[in-house]
């Protein structure tokens, strides 16, 4: 089958774009896909700037949203977990549209409140952590499981490499596992999961994954 799949980043690290699009075409593996990439790097700035998304900044992310559909996109992955909650309240009018919109982080929080009640939670942007926490504790509500959530942020961290990311698994005392906030975070999981020794959750597979499910329905 062909399958045209819509990418909406915000900011795009070359390393993130590689994991993505890597993990999509082994999940598609026998399928021939086609990649539309959008992104509008003001929207993470604006995000970052702010604490959450502005609604200019949250029109702008729309608009990505409706271009995919133009192009004829078969789903949409959206790939920042800083404007997350705006993906979320545009899943279902994406829905009635036939097209799937998936949260690359969804199925990954939903996996991680299956299988354990105390997630670690780590961030190198507060724009990214707080959305992370809403989505586990959105999962876990319809679950119907109580979770503790314990947070670390990496302030300053981001694209320091997977030391910054280590120290911060530290401070997770009791959590069972951990998630890790950004997709540009996933290069570092092996080395956060071998030096805390805690199952380490890092989103491009799943997203990947979300996005398999969600076209194959």
């Amino acid at each position: 089958m062909d399958y045209k799949i819509a990418l909406v980043y915000t900011g795009m690290p070359v390393k993130l774009v590689s994991m993505v699009e890597e993990e999509l075409t082994r999940r598609f593996a026998g399928d021939k896909l086609t990649f539309l990439t959008l992104s509008d790097p003001s929207i993470i700035a604006d995000a970052v700037k702010n604490g959450s998304p502005s609604p200019a900044a949250c029109g702008r992310l729309l608009a990505m949203y409706a271009q995919a559909l133009a192009s004829g996109a078969d789903a949409v992955l959206n790939i920042c977990s800083s404007v997350g909650d705006v993906a979320g309240a545009a899943q279902e009018v994406m829905r009635m549209s036939g097209v799937p919109l998936v949260r690359i982080d969804e199925k990954m929080a939903r996996e991680a409140v299956k299988q354990y009640s105390k997630i670690g939670v780590i961030a190198t942007l507060s724009s990214t952590l707080e959305p992370t926490k809403r989505l586990l504790s959105q999962c876990a509500r319809e679950a119907g499981k109580e979770v503790t959530l314990i947070s670390a942020l990496a302030d300053n961290a981001f694209g320091g490499g997977a030391q910054p990311l280590i120290e911060a698994a530290a401070k997770l005392g009791e959590a069972e596992c951990i998630v890790l906030a950004q997709g540009s975070m996933a290069d570092s999981r092996e080395a956060v999961e071998k030096a805390s020794g805690k199952p380490t959750f890092a989103s491009p597979y799943w997203g990947a994954l979300g996005v398999y499910e969600a076209v194959k329905a």
